[in-house]
């Protein structure tokens, strides 16, 4: 489908310094939108790519606000979100710790909530505007060893229908971007649960990893996810849902749907050899 051609927005961009956000704001900083995009550690004056850096914390409200507030004072408006910051893990869902848990949960879900809670009014305000969450195939598709990301990020599609519904009326249309593997720098900051039984996971979990960390460094450039999301702010309508992966990653969506349960699972277990 054929892009429109958009005018400048004022766009946030969360987890912007690094991998897929990184790529989605200087994509569309270049297509001469007015980006921000956050980091935990950003100082004022920051730019990266040709975007501005805030220093943003999803897990923190008061940040948020600040950041906000910024953005208010700089550009007077904000047209569109970009939830984009979050965490990897794996670990078996047995060795996971309640901290480890939460503190994805922290991050991926509640992070998605606490920026959304306060930028709706700021895109109300606006008139109406776009709201994007990126969440993963895994949101569709729980995968060996990963449930607990699974487990947030089928949370944010949740909470995102939801959400659509409830803020199409202010104008702002909402959609999801489902990426399959892209080659950013999460295997060097995915987080592993800590305490891994040797005995009963050690052998799988061990082979299992590095199968996700070989699909990680072959997987494609991000920028094919920034390509969509300049598709989307071009819609007059956009869709709720996008998927972004080999066709592969894509298919196995509706492949869950339909094959009967078992069926599916036992494809999964043949890929990441765990029969």
């Amino acid at each position: 489908m054929q892009s429109r051609p958009t005018s400048p927005k004022v766009i946030l961009v969360t987890g912007g310094s690094s991998g897929i956000g990184r790529a989605i704001a200087g994509h569309l900083a270049a297509q001469g939108h007015r980006v921000y995009g956050t980091s935990r550690s950003a100082k004022l004056g920051d730019t990266l790519d040709g975007f501005s850096l805030v220093n943003l914390d999803v897990t923190d409200p008061d940040s948020i606000g600040r950041a906000l507030a910024l953005i208010k004072r700089e550009a007077g408006t904000l047209d569109v979100l970009i939830n984009n910051a979050g965490l990897g893990m794996a670990g078996p869902i047995e060795c996971t710790s309640d901290q480890e848990a939460r503190e994805l949960f922290d991050t991926n879900m509640f992070g998605v909530l606490n920026v959304c809670r306060q930028a709706i009014p700021m895109l109300r305000e606006a008139g109406g505007g776009h709201l994007i969450n990126i969440t993963s195939i895994a949101g569709k598709v729980a995968l060996p060893y990963r449930g607990i990301y699974a487990a947030t990020k089928h949370a944010v599609e949740g909470l995102t229908e939801s959400l659509s519904m409830e803020v199409k009326p202010f104008g702002i249309a909402v959609s999801i971007i489902e990426p399959g593997d892209f080659k950013t720098n999460i295997n060097a900051t995915r987080r592993v649960a800590a305490h891994v039984d040797p005995k009963w996971y050690g052998p799988t979990f061990s082979r299992t990893l590095i199968q996700i960390e070989e699909e990680v460094e072959t997987a494609s450039d991000p920028l094919l996810i920034a390509q969509v999301v300049s598709r989307i702010l071009s819609s007059p309508s956009p869709r709720l849902r996008y998927r972004v992966g080999t066709r592969m990653q894509r298919l196995s969506v509706h492949l869950k749907y339909w094959l009967s349960g078992r069926i599916f699972e036992r494809i999964l277990m043949n890929h990441y050899d765990l029969d």
